[in-house]
């Protein structure tokens, strides 16, 4: 089965643009995305790109078509949620209390914690909140 080629083309100012994200670009992400929307602009093929900068296919493909769809926006990191937190703002209050009660004193304040809220979790989730926290 032969696949039908595909190739950008771009203007001298996307060019410029490309060229300082991929020489500049803060993130190594949004270096590897620009570098490769530059090589297929110069006539390189997405398997020839997959293999120099050592991707799958798709995600050449993909590239090229956010870079197609939104431009240098298209390849620059989308903000993700992330875990959520282990510790409510009310299991932070129980927490402050109790260190209250029971400073420099973690194991106990572990226990107590536990025993309060009935949510399990390690000493050193609680030192790191504390941490962030006080």
């Amino acid at each position: 089965m032969s696949r039908r080629l595909r190739f950008v083309s771009l203007t001298p100012d996307q060019q410029r643009i490309l060229n300082e994200a991929y020489q500049y670009g803060e993130k190594r992400a949004l270096r590897r995305r620009a570098h490769a929307i530059l090589l297929n602009h110069k006539g390189h093929t997405i398997n020839q790109i997959r293999d120099i900068i050592g991707v799958r296919r798709d995600t050449v493909s993909t590239w090229l078509s956010q870079w197609e769809a939104e431009g240098i926006e298209g390849l620059q990191d989308k903000p993700r949620e992330g875990r959520p937190h282990l510790l409510s703002e009310s299991d932070l209050a129980v927490l402050e209390q109790l260190v209250e009660k029971y400073p420099h004193q973690l194991p106990v304040l572990h226990a107590k914690f536990q025993e309060q809220t009935g949510n399990v979790v390690s000493q050193d989730t609680l030192r790191r909140a504390l941490k962030k926290r006080l």
